[in-house]
This record gives C-alpha cells, sequence and structure tokens, in this order.
C-alpha cells in the first residue's frame, strides 16, 4: 500500500532531522542538548511515528471497506493489520502525549523550536503525500468506471487519500496557527504593534 511507502521514507528523514538539530544546537549553545530536551525529542519523534502508523492502520481498513464496495473482497489479513496498526499507533501516541504533557508540566517550561520541527516536518510528510495520493485516486477511480475492469479497483488510493488528505489539513492549519501565535508574541514583546498603530 501507498502509505506504507511513506513510512518508509518518513523514519530516516525524522532521524537525519534530529541529527541536524542536535548538531546546530551543538553550535549555537556551548552546553550541547540537554537531557530535557532530548526527551522531548524522542517524544515528539514517537508521537510522530505513531501517528503514521495509525494513518496506515485505517488506510489498511478503509481499503478492506472499499474493496467490498468494488466487488472485490477484503483480504483478512489486512483487515487484521489494519486494526493492530490502528490500536497499536493510537495506544503508543496517547501515552506519549500523556508523558510530554506531564514532563513539560514537571519543569514548568515548553520546547517551542522542538514543536515547530515536529510541525513543520508532519506537514510536509502529508503534504507530500497528498499531492501523490489525491490525483492518483482521483485518476484510478475515473480509469476504473471508463475501462470497467474489476480487477482494477482504486480502493488503496481512495483510502490512502481519505486519511493522508485531511492530516495535510490539519498540520497546515497548526503550522499557520502556531505562526500566527509567534508573530503575536513577538509583537507584545517589543510594544510596537500598539504605538504603530494608534
Amino acid at each position: 500500500m501507498f502509505a506504507f511507502g511513506i513510512l518508509g521514507v518518513v523514519i530516516p528523514l525524522f532521524v537525519i532531522g534530529a541529527i541536524i538539530y542536535v548538531i546546530m544546537r551543538r553550535r549555537n549553545d556551548k552546553e550541547g542538548i540537554t537531557m530535557y530536551q532530548a526527551l522531548m525529542a524522542y517524544f515528539y519523534s514517537i508521537i510522530a511515528a505513531s501517528i503514521i502508523t495509525t494513518a496506515v492502520g485505517v488506510g489498511y481498513l478503509l481499503t478492506a471497506a472499499f474493496s467490498s464496495v468494488y466487488n472485490d473482497w477484503p483480504i483478512a489479513s489486512d483487515v487484521t493489520l489494519g486494526i493492530t496498526l490502528t490500536c497499536t499507533g493510537a495506544l503508543i501516541c496517547v501515552l506519549h502525549v500523556l508523558g510530554k504533557k506531564t514532563m513539560e508540566a514537571r519543569e514548568g517550561k515548553s520546547t517551542p523550536l522542538l514543536k515547530k520541527v515536529y510541525l513543520f516536518f508532519m506537514l510536509t510528510i502529508f503534504s507530500l503525500g497528498g499531492l501523490i495520493s489525491l490525483p492518483m485516486a482521483i485518476y484510478e477511480t475515473a480509469n476504473y468506471y471508463v475501462q470497467k475492469e474489476s480487477w482494477n479497483n482504486p480502493s488503496g488510493t481512495i483510502a490512502a487519500a481519505i486519511v493522508i488528505v485531511p492530516l495535510w489539513i490539519y498540520y497546515l492549519m497548526r503550522v499557520l496557527r502556531n505562526t500566527r501565535a509567534a508573530k503575536k508574541e513577538v509583537a507584545s514583546d517589543s510594544g510596537e504593534g500598539i504605538s504603530t498603530t494608534i
């Protein structure tokens, strides 16, 4: 399935991004990355991986559902794998979100830079996935009805688009909201916003 191709690209990219982040931190800060920052980086990376795992699982379940719509019996192993990935990914995600929030409350501080890296990373992954899955779903669906070939059903690509595109929109909205909040914070700290507008 297409979503698994994304998963295979995601993990190496995330590891490379984490290494670049650590190197940049060491250049800008002589002490390097702290244990708290390393732990928060761990939480964000596992949250990202578990969200992707859950998305892949939901994709398998939707593929099985659409297969029945297109007069093709769903493969039992796909259903089992979909349930396993969805439940495991969701459970791990919830546990790590709770762990991250607990650590932030205990330390009394957040890691805005890590949050930005996480948001932009997820936005990039799902936007690339959406740009591929959406046109493929449209093409394969149109091709199925034009050629009337039952073996060429578009279940997988439709499922991928249904899972990936909403996540793309969600992370885009979060990035935009985060950017607006950062601009407001800078304006309020400087005090220039009020003096120039009045």
